[in-house]
């Protein structure tokens, strides 16, 4: 199966404008190997009201050697002019017209304009792109124009071939030829900008991170809009806006511009989701991380066995960083909100003074009860609108007063409705079980499910020995980090977390479990908030039978 970029993709329930666009590029996904990356412009027919991912192109289609086959898709009828050249025709109120623009002219000045915008960021490669012209409704014949070859067209007659010749067409040539050859990894990063594309952290399939759509007016799209010396951008989105796009974003730019950025987050899962996505993972650290480097490098022995050790290297870090200041021209934060005021005044004194400093956070997902962090005169871009979460859980947010500010909703997908599960003492591994069985009634696989406890890891009986099955599925759990720091799981089907650990990432569906409180605090409200903002598509909840009173009270459940 074919990697797509972006993965996360969905055709408007009615919408036939693009529908043969969509099912090629299905037939891409089904066809090809995973050794290909399919790049595509699908995702954006809602808001381009255009499925073409640059000009004319509707797909780029690269290997792992670095060769690229531009493939142009028309849905028309196509003729050849008295000069040749393939026209094409299509239907208006007055029947059929033809085109005044020619269908190999306008895809060869794109194929040339990608070239060249290719060669103007890495001057020393050359991009080489092959060309396929596929016309499913058409049928052309023999009379090919001279400048098309033969093979080079589809049409109606080879269409369920498609795959088969695109096959044949990298098997006979797989390697890019001559001097000076483009890398993959810089075609790679240089389509993921072409498609608007910036990853984002999540959980589907089998697999632990995806690939997202582009967001609408999303966070990333305008914090590349503002122009302003220095660059101090202090960012308030709520969850599911884009705010890890936008430092992804940022850490890609950088890197394009040979300048030395850094992203810290206080939530190690989520360092490591975006070590998987940035161009250089060893400048992505955690706060404590960054500070155990800086306590080892100068010789301070760390032993993490002892309770106060993560107290002690922050107290040596914040004392011991000069050797850090000003080296940094770009300084991205995220989650701000779990960071304290002391660490936050450090940390920014890393950037050079002309640098770019983003803080990045949410107030809704304060769970740790941390001073706010309001810095003095950044610029400040609000953005409460939520592109991830479905129409069913935001009405849930909004009606349970989770947060301040009332929260739009970016996303056209209602959801199935949030499910709920009431467990008495001693039966919340049961009615969880009841819980995940639900969501596989629905179809949803175990590997698109993420259980995730309201408490956290130390007093939670799923986190804990005495849980090894939950519905007859094996667990898959956090087991600590390796002699290199790097996170070790168990191996299963079921990913089980504490909401703590997952903040950050989302999975297709969610289990929040062990849900008990007996009032809205701040701390519960912040909390319930960041589970219900974690699922992509629909939640169950188990909660106590206190708990629930509380929902009945204020009209859920």
């Amino acid at each position: 199966m074919a990697q797509l970029f972006p993965e996360d993709y969905q055709l408007a329930e009615g919408e036939v404008l693009h529908k043969g666009e969509f099912k090629t590029l299905e037939m891409l996904k089904e066809g090809l190997n995973d050794q290909y990356m399919v790049f595509h412009g699908v995702h954006w027919t809602r808001v381009e009201e255009d499925a073409a991912i640059y000009g004319e192109i509707d797909f780029l289609i690269l290997n792992p050697y670095g060769r690229v086959l531009a493939i142009e898709q028309k849905e028309t009828q196509i003729e050849v002019n008295l000069k040749g050249e393939l026209v094409p025709i299509y239907k208006d109120a007055n029947g059929l017209s033809k085109s005044s623009r020619t269908i190999n002219s306008q895809v060869s000045r794109n194929i040339g304009s990608l070239r060249t915008e290719y060669q103007n960021r890495y001057p020393e490669q050359r991009l080489e792109i092959d060309h396929l012209l596929y016309v499913p409704n058409a049928k052309v014949g023999k009379n090919l124009p001279a400048n098309i070859a033969l093979g080079r067209i589809v049409d109606s007659t080879n269409r369920e071939s498609l795959v088969s010749i695109i096959n044949e067409m990298f098997d006979k040539n797989p390697m890019p030829t001559g001097d000076h050859t483009a890398k993959t990894l810089d075609i790679q990063t240089f389509f993921l900008d072409k498609a608007d594309v910036c990853p984002q952290i999540g959980l589907i399939g089998q697999s632990a991170r995806q690939r997202t759509t582009r967001l609408s007016s999303g966070l990333a799209e305008w914090a590349e809009r503002l122009d302003f010396s220095p660059f101090r951008l202090w960012v308030q989105g709520t969850a599911g806006s884009g705010k890890t796009q936008l430092a992804l974003k940022e850490l890609r730019k950088a890197e394009v511009q040979n300048k030395t950025a850094m992203y810290i987050c206080f939530n190690r899962s989520l360092v490591d989701s975006v070590k998987m996505s940035a161009p250089n993972p060893k400048n992505c650290w955690t706060f404590h991380e960054l500070a155990r480097f800086v306590a080892e490098s100068q010789g301070q022995v760390v032993d993490f066995g002892d309770e106060a050790t993560f107290k002690q290297i922050v107290d040596y870090f914040l004392t011991h960083y000069d050797e850090l200041k000003e080296q940094l021209d770009v300084l991205v934060i995220d989650e701000g909100q779990d960071f304290y005021p002391e660490w936050a005044s450090v940390l920014l004194e890393l950037v050079k003074p002309e640098g770019r400093m983003i803080w990045l956070e949410d107030y809704s997902q304060r769970i740790y009860g941390r001073p706010s962090i309001e810095p003095e005169g950044w610029v400040k871009l609000s953005s409460p609108t939520n592109y991830r979460s479905p129409q069913h859980i935001l009405t849930l947010i909004n009606g349970l007063n989770l947060t301040d500010d009332y929260l739009e909703t970016g996303n056209g997908y209602a959801g199935l409705p949030p499910g709920h599960f009431v467990y008495q003492d001693g039966d919340v591994v049961s009615e969880t079980s009841d819980a995940v069985q639900d969501l596989i009634g629905q179809g949803f696989a175990p590997e698109s499910i993420a259980v995730l406890s309201f408490r956290g890891a130390k007093n939670s009986v799923f986190l804990s020995d005495q849980v090894e099955k939950i519905n007859g599925f094996s667990i898959k759990k956090s087991t600590g980090y390796d002699k290199d720091s790097n996170s070790t799981w168990s191996s299963g089907e079921l990913l089980v977390d504490t909401l703590y650990r997952f903040k950050g990432q989302c999975a297709d569906a969610i289990v929040l479990t062990e849900i008990d409180f007996t009032e809205w605090d701040q701390v519960t409200k912040n909390k319930l908030f960041v589970g219900l903002t974690r699922a992509r598509l629909t939640i169950n909840l188990v909660m106590s039978k206190v708990t629930e009173k509380l929902f009945i009270e204020k009209g859920f459940l």
